[in-house]
């Protein structure tokens, strides 16, 4: 059976397997973490007024949407293709797709200021979101082989790390 996380090593034991699979999944969402947060930080520079992500209030950080909403969407979607072990890139990229939409969708709508009711930004946000999670599968190669491992640390613990610190979201 193929695991999600051993796609390119199957001698390698499984907790090594599992350790790099969580450290790709920390490190996308490290990356998601950064990218938000230079987006509401440098949109917020430009224009002098607070920017929020698809235009949700306060309660909605760029925290909750890297590793509230876009990680489980990304478990859930590496889950199901764990169980659908036929699925070619095409359709595993149309999984990642609509597990974003849907998690960001619901979640957003009950997370949402009163009276908002959905909000489809939050889908198509989500989707936008959890196509980083999918590149960073795919880019994981053998991190324990190659400079990644550093590169993937440095995203999944000293970036988020260092924006908690500065204390901008």
């Amino acid at each position: 059976m193929r695991h999600p996380w051993n796609e390119y090593n199957p001698k390698m034991p499984w907790r090594m397997e599992l350790g790099c699979y969580a450290l790709n999944k920390l490190a996308c969402g490290g990356l998601v973490f950064g990218l938000l947060w230079a987006y509401c930080y440098i949109a917020e520079a430009i224009t002098g007024i607070p920017v929020t992500i698809a235009g949700n209030g306060d309660e909605l950080t760029a925290q909750l949407w890297a590793y509230g909403f876009a990680l489980p969407a990304a478990l859930v979607a590496d889950a199901l293709h764990d169980l659908l072990p036929w699925l070619r890139k095409p359709e595993l990229l149309t999984l990642y797709l609509a597990a974003g939409f849907s998690i960001f969708l619901l979640l957003g709508s009950f997370i949402s200021p009163e009276g908002t009711g959905v909000s489809w930004s939050n889908g198509i946000a989500g989707t936008v979101i959890t196509l980083l999670y999918y590149r960073g599968r795919h880019y994981a190669g053998r991190p324990w082989q190659s400079r990644e491992f550093g590169v993937q640390i440095i995203l999944a613990f000293l970036l988020p790390l260092l924006l908690w610190i500065i204390g901008l979201q």
